[in-house]
């Protein structure tokens, strides 16, 4: 569907919207009143609320997950590597912070859309490959725990989006740097 000129801000306020109000709480009338225009002119830019989320979580999942892909493929010890992801991930949710936020509470983990639950499975799959690859080059632990540590740095990462401020004292980097090294001080060898 073509997109008028306020799509950025139909955008912005649907996920502001979703953000404050989750997804289920949410109504189209919520989100036209956030733009300011009529509930009925949202169908030039969408034909579903449905539609309108996928529109909104698209740009920081499908950037995260190339990000990650590319990152994957690089030829760099585990420890580093993971430090590199939490880096690309927290970069991520800065600069989409609210749309990743609708994200991660509102489409992440939940296995409610397949296509999504495909790019979830991926991303899980990206990290675990990482960590199982430090395994066996003997940089982390014998005895880690592929199912859950992949959860377990991707879930402190997400958690950001619940009390973290991108715009404040402690940058992405930052931050990223403070996760990924609490994370490997666990499960390097």
């Amino acid at each position: 569907m073509p997109r008028p000129s306020r799509w950025p801000e139909v955008m912005a306020a649907a996920a502001k919207v979703f953000r404050a109000k989750g997804y289920h709480g949410a109504t189209l009338e919520d989100v036209a009143d956030e733009v300011g225009m009529l509930k009925g002119s949202l169908y030039n830019y969408i034909s579903s609320k449905e539609e309108l989320l996928f529109s909104v979580v698209r740009p920081p999942a499908e950037q995260l997950l190339s990000e990650a892909r590319a990152l994957a493929a690089e030829v760099v010890p585990a420890p580093e590597k993971i430090a590199r992801l939490a880096r690309v991930h927290a970069g991520v949710l800065a600069e989409h912070f609210v749309y990743a936020s609708v994200y991660v509470h509102e489409v992440a983990g939940l296995g409610r859309y397949p296509e999504w639950a495909a790019m979830d499975s991926e991303y899980v799959r990206l990290v675990r490959a990482v960590l199982a690859a430090g395994v066996a080059e003997g940089s982390l632990r014998t005895d880690l725990d592929l199912r859950t540590a992949p959860h377990v740095l991707i879930g402190a990462l997400n958690w950001l989006t619940r009390w973290w401020d991108p715009d404040g004292p402690i940058g992405a980097a930052e931050m990223a740097d403070r996760i990924s090294g609490v994370f490997l001080d666990g499960v390097r060898a």
